[in-house]
Order: structure tokens, then C-alpha cells, then sequence
């Protein structure tokens, strides 16, 4: 089958409609050289099928002339969209959908050069509208206008509609779907340290945006919460009664991303702060998101949704160091309680620190629990003082005897960069202890140890 379905010249009086077959090549005529009478100038089929060269479609198209040029001249291409919606409203084209004019790039003018009976045009069409509209009859309309040297327009064929059908110009497999990565389609469970990561200030969901096939131009889609859809699924017995939307104003997500030129993929995080989640621990919380409005391209119907569900008493983190018995293997020369002493260390207050004076590598701090507990991170926030006095390599060790010790987490050659930083560290394990012990190794070079906070963190 043809991929332009039809090409129909229009009458300048009455908009008759005159179906074309697809052509083959049409070889040079001869032609008098001499000649110089004006010649007829109309559109002419089609002079090869159309051809993917990009992100675009090109639709080769020609215009003939009643005889050879004695002349050198241009003739002017413009677009005739209103012909074509009115041919649409009254009936005359069934089932076509128009192709805006910025989906389309039409040259100005073609020459016919000296000698010539005929010459080519080329019409470009965004393939991301034909993507858009698979399985539709696309049409674009074109006039010819002021032909230059003393030629003349043909009586009653001033221009013509192209009909395309978008299953014949591109195959299924070549359509570029734009999908949610993570979850699409299906409500992601975020609980028990899976699907999320833990910030400070609360939880992030990383969804992703994800395009199948081969990139091309960049390109913008929106994302939007959609918090009316939580009810029905309620409804549908696929939500939990006790479940509550959450819109915009509670949780964090760029509402438009910009994915670059070849690229496939880019990142789509939704973020939610643990003051939210605390005022509903009785609830599940439900973040349904959509991708929505591509600048180019197509959004997977099954894939560019998802609801995020959360579940408040399964992701909570619950800072737990005062919860412990706290004790160290030395301490500041001023004792526990000195302005630099030990209890600093766990004070909560990011402004004091635990100093200890010549240090050899053989300090470690602790925290015994009544019951075996299950930590799943901890942050140290560096000093105030020399950089030089900051731990660099520890051990975070776990035992329930305070005998055997099981090593959770080792780090080595850890740099603080800024005073007061913050730094969070994870591990994974599936036991619970209720002794914790980190042992410092050396530090950045100097005999003098400084810390200002260890905080450990209960997981779910």
C-alpha cells in the first residue's frame, strides 16, 4: 500500500477534488529551447514514497508545467490549512485528522529550472505528531501561488491535500513510548527500606522517566499528582479503606522535566518529609502520579502512571541514641561531663564536641540497649576545629553479648569537607543487637581526636 493515501488537487472556484496515483519517476521530454511562451504551471503526483530522515517524515511532492521551460523561475508553496478544515466540516474528508502547521516544514518556493517540465518539493512532518496519532488519517493542504517569468497557474488546480495514512508511514515497533521506570502501571509499595531512599528530612521515591526506542531531539513531559483517582481505586478494592491521597502541597516533585538530545531516561523524584508521615501513622498514604503532556513522543497508556503507597509505621526512622547507654574507652582530660568531654558526642547539639588529647587510634564509643534493637544507619557531624582531627577510618560493630562482636559497617579514608557537616551512613542487616560500638582507626594526621555528633538510627 502507498503511504500517502491520496493526493487531491483543489479547484480555485469550486474546490473539485481530483484523485492521484502514486508515480513513478517521469522522464525529461524533449524540449525547443527556443521556446519562450509562458507555460501552465499545476501540481503534479507524487515522485517516490515518503522517507524517515530524522525526527521527520519526508513527503516528496512535484509540480508540472503544459510545457518546458524557456525560463529560469519560482513558483511560491504556501500552506492552505483553512481549505482543508473547511473540506473537513462539510463532510468532504471523512475520518482525516489535520496536521498543524508546526508540526510541518514547507519550503517557500521550488524553482523549475531552464528547459524543465517538471520539479520536486519536499514537505517535512514531525514523526512525533504521526506517533501521536497512530492509526489515524493525517492531511496537510498546499496552494502554488505567483509564478514569476510571465507563467501562469493551471485553470482549476492551484494546489492540493495530502492524505497519510500514519499505519502505513510507521510501524508499531518504531513508535516512541514514554513510560514511568520505576512502577509504572502499578501501585509501588514503599515500606520496610524498599523502594525508597531516607534523607534527612524524609523519604525519596525514584521513579524515573524512561523512552523506548531510539532518542532523537530533546523534549519536555510534565508530571502532575492526580489525587482525585485514589477514591475510585478505593473503591475498586485496590486501595485499602484507611488509605489518603496526598497533592502537591505535601509532597515534593518537578512538575516538568527536560530530557536532552539522545538521551532515554531521566530522573523523576517524589519526595515526602517526615513531618507528613508522622501526622498520619494510622494511615496509608497514597501519592498518585502521571506523566502528562510530551513536547514530542508518546505516553505508554499502561505505564505513565503509578501510586506510590506508603506505609507511615514502616518507613518511619527513629533516632534512638538516647535511648542507649552511652560509654567510651577514654575520655577528655575534663571527664564526661567537661565542655569537651564525652556526653557532647551525643548531646544532639551539632555545636559541642567530644576532643580527645593524644590520640593513638584506640578509641571507641558506645550504646547499650535493654532490648536488642534494630539500627539500619547513623550520622557524625564534624567540628568546629582543624580538619586534621577528624576520624577518617572506623568500624561499626554489633553483639548482644557485648563479647562476640559482628562488624555492620567499615569505612575508610571518609573526608568531612565543611565544619558541622553532617554525614549519614547506611548498612544493611537483618539482626538486632543491643550492644553498638564504633571503633575509630586513625584520623587525618594530628595527635588531637575531635567529633561533635553520633546519632543512630532506628529502621523498620
Amino acid at each position: 500500500m502507498n503511504a500517502i493515501t491520496r493526493i487531491r488537487t483543489l479547484s480555485t472556484l469550486a474546490l473539485a477534488m481530483l484523485l492521484f496515483q502514486t508515480c513513478t519517476d517521469h522522464a525529461l521530454e524533449s524540449f525547443d529551447i527556443e521556446a519562450t511562451d509562458p507555460s501552465a504551471v499545476s501540481p503534479k503526483e507524487t515522485v517516490g514514497e515518503p522517507r524517515k530522515e530524522g525526527e521527520r517524515l519526508i513527503v516528496p511532492l512535484a509540480i508540472q508545467l503544459s510545457q518546458s521551460a524557456g525560463k529560469a523561475f519560482q513558483v511560491e508553496i504556501q500552506l492552505n490549512q483553512d481549505t482543508l478544515t473547511q473540506l473537513i466540516d462539510e463532510g468532504e474528508l471523512e475520518d482525516v485528522l489535520p496536521i498543524p502547521n508546526e508540526h510541518l516544514v514547507v519550503p517557500n518556493a521550488v524553482t523549475i529550472p531552464f528547459g524543465a517540465d517538471s520539479a520536486v518539493f519536499e514537505v517535512a512532518i514531525n514523526i512525533s505528531f504521526l506517533e501521536r496519532n497512530y492509526g489515524k488519517q493525517v492531511a496537510f493542504a498546499y496552494r502554488l501561488a505567483n509564478p514569476g517569468k510571465g507563467n501562469t497557474l493551471a485553470s482549476g488546480t492551484t494546489g492540493g491535500i495530502v492524505t497519510l495514512n500514519t499505519t502505513d508511514v510507521l510501524r508499531p515497533e518504531e513508535i516512541r513510548y514514554l513510560s514511568l521506570t520505576n512502577g509504572g502501571g502499578t501501585v509501588l509499595e514503599v515500606r520496610n527500606r524498599q523502594n525508597y531512599q531516607v534523607q534527612s528530612g524524609g523519604l525519596n521515591v525514584a521513579l524515573g522517566i524512561s523512552l523506548a526506542g531510539a532518542p532523537g531531539r530533546a523534549f519536555t513531559v510534565g508530571a502532575k499528582l492526580n489525587p482525585d483517582t485514589v477514591a475510585t481505586l478505593i473503591d475498586a478494592g485496590v486501595l485499602p479503606e484507611n488509605t489518603i491521597a496526598l497533592d502537591l502541597s505535601r509532597v515534593t516533585m518537578d512538575t516538568l522535566r527536560r530530557i536532552g538530545s539522545n538521551i532515554s531516561s531521566a530522573p523523576l523524584d517524589v519526595f515526602v518529609q517526615w513531618s507528613v508521615i508522622e501526622q498520619h501513622m494510622d494511615k496509608l498514604l497514597a501519592v498518585p502520579v502521571v506523566l502528562t503532556n510530551p513536547s514530542t513522543h508518546v505516553l505508554d497508556e499502561q505505564k505513565k502512571s503509578a501510586i506510590i503507597l506508603i506505609y507511615p509505621e514502616h518507613v518511619l526512622e527513629v533516632d534512638v541514641t538516647n535511648e542507649g547507654t552511652y560509654s567510651v574507652s577514654r575520655d577528655n582530660g575534663g571527664g564526661a561531663e567537661g565542655g569537651e568531654g564525652s556526653l557532647k558526642l551525643v548531646d544532639n547539639n551539632t555545636q559541642t564536641k567530644f576532643l580527645v588529647g593524644d590520640y593513638r587510634a584506640d578509641l571507641w564509643t558506645q550504646l547499650v540497649y535493654a532490648t536488642p534493637t534494630k539500627l539500619g544507619a547513623y550520622t557524625l557531624t564534624s567540628a568546629n576545629d582543624a580538619p586534621d582531627r577528624d576520624p577518617k577510618d572506623w568500624k561499626l560493630l554489633g553483639s548482644n553479648d557485648g563479647e562476640t562482636w559482628t562488624e555492620l559497617d567499615s569505612r575508610t579514608g571518609e573526608i568531612f569537607t565543611e565544619r558541622f557537616q553532617t554525614k549519614r551512613y547506611e548498612f544493611s542487616t537483618e539482626a538486632s543487637y543491643t550492644h553498638y560500638r564504633l571503633e575509630f582507626g586513625v584520623n587525618n594526621g594530628s595527635n588531637l581526636w575531635q567529633l561533635a555528633e553520633w546519632r543512630v538510627i532506628r529502621v523498620p
